[in-house]
């Protein structure tokens, strides 16, 4: 299969789903062997608490979450982790994480937003899939 093919394939089903915030009793926390930093709070640290939604589309992949750039933690569906990093301005992004589909286009596709963070402030986002696709955005979820 070309990879024209693969990734029309993926934007087709990606655009037709979408995916919703989880409820309380669904939300659980991301393993430990899949977080991989920022897992040490310091004083005067900042917290990011991320959620991923729940639903079909994209529930194949792990949601890669990355920080200034790298891998911080690897996020099923309906997981949650909380990063405690120094304040300061950073880039919060994501993208699938994985094998076949789950890794394509790594790098080119990423979706970041940024984050002007004060000490011990606290900022909660959401990864979810839309119309346009993996996006990540502040909640208050």
């Amino acid at each position: 299969m070309s990879k024209r093919l693969i990734a029309l394939c993926a934007a087709i089903f990606l655009a037709g789903c979408a995916t919703h915030a989880p409820r309380p009793n669904q939300v659980k926390p991301v393993p430990a062997s899949r977080i991989l930093a920022f897992q040490s709070p310091d004083d005067g640290n900042a917290t990011i608490i991320v959620t991923r939604d729940v639903g079909f589309a994209g529930s194949g992949c792990f949601a890669g979450l990355y920080l200034d750039g790298k891998l911080v933690a690897k996020m099923d569906t309906g997981e949650r982790v909380a990063l405690h990093v120094p304040s300061g301005h950073h880039i919060i992004g994501t993208w699938n994480v994985g094998k076949a589909f789950c890794g394509y286009r790594e790098g080119k596709d990423r979706r970041e937003t940024n984050a002007d963070l004060k000490p011990t402030e606290t900022r909660k986002y959401r990864i979810l899939i839309g119309s346009a696709g993996v996006e990540i955005e502040p909640t208050t979820l």
